[in-house]
């Protein structure tokens, strides 16, 4: 599901691409403007361009559409001879559509701006800012599209706060938002602006680091960890960090096994004691048997 929404997504028209289509529309419509009678009214048509390009293309453009149509409809009307009992009626009737156009054209952007805002803010964690499961799911979808076209290796990293139980049902909930935030801050802090920061569940973390191979997300992961370190230790927070760390040079059918891998990881961490760091190299034809691991003790 979420893979459906990244690719409906990808496939929605760009700004440039709704212009050459409009202006062509627009210019038939003029057309058949012109060649019918001017008691045939095709604002409808009009409207329908207004709200495309507001929609794609923004409010500028939106209003330059309006103010585009009002001009071919007053030339149109004064060819066909400004069939009103008074001249002022047909200026003002030209106003009025006007106001409507741009009222539309507001509106749709308006909307449209909005739209953006919510899907933006589906997908961020409301504690921490980071972004949250259904947002990581889409990014981790584009890694792997990113992989398939350039081959270039990416790493996941699952982090799970040891004792954080410790910190909320002890401190309260509110003590443990301010560990949550604390821990999100200072992995977005320690990252490039091209790697992602997620909270998937109630203590746990999840990292995408694009373009990185063992060696460099082992180094990275490591220098997360002793900062993460120092920042519970400035609070007297007494949390640890298992951490497992998935390194994809292919990549699974789907975004599911990605996830499977790297948590798999990070479980096998706490079964061995809490407060180290597995990595190993995503293996096809070891997804389903027992995964020989690297270990790391966290210093």
């Amino acid at each position: 599901m979420h893979e459906e929404a990244k690719v409906f997504a990808d496939r929605a028209p760009s700004g440039p691409a709704v212009l050459i289509p409009a202006f062509t529309a627009f210019a038939l419509v003029v057309a058949a403007d012109y060649f019918t009678s001017y008691e045939l009214s095709l604002g409808a048509f009009y409207v329908l361009i207004i709200l495309a390009v507001s929609w794609f293309c923004g409010v500028w453009w939106g209003g330059l559409f309006a103010f585009s149509t009002m001009f071919a409809e007053i030339q149109i009307g004064l060819l066909a001879g400004n069939p009103f009992s008074d001249e002022a009626f047909f200026y003002i009737s030209n106003g009025n559509r006007l106001f409507c156009y741009l009222l539309i054209a507001y509106l749709a952007s308006t909307i449209r701006s909005l739209y953006e805002q919510a899907q933006s803010a589906a997908r961020v964690d409301f504690v921490t800012g980071a972004t949250n499961s259904t947002g990581f799911y889409e990014k981790v979808a584009v890694e792997m599209e990113r992989h398939r076209r350039s081959r270039a290796p990416f790493s996941v990293a699952y982090v799970s706060c040891d004792y954080f139980k410790v910190i909320n049902d002890g401190l309260g909930h509110r003590e443990g938002d301010r560990v949550l935030r604390t821990v999100a801050q200072t992995l977005q802090a320690n990252l490039r602006l091209t790697d992602i920061v997620a909270r998937l569940g109630s203590d746990e973390f999840a990292l995408i680091l694009p373009q990185s191979a063992e060696a460099e997300a082992l180094t990275v992961v490591k220098k997360l960890c002793g900062q993460l370190a120092g920042s519970m230790a400035k609070h007297e927070w007494p949390i640890t960090f298992s951490v497992g760390v998935g390194v994809f040079t292919v990549v699974p059918p789907d975004v599911d096994r990605v996830i499977a891998f790297c948590d798999r990881l990070m479980r096998r961490v706490k079964a061995l004691g809490k407060n180290k760091i597995i990595h190993r190299v995503y293996d096809p034809d070891e997804i389903d048997t027992p995964m020989p691991v690297r270990m790391r003790a966290i210093r």
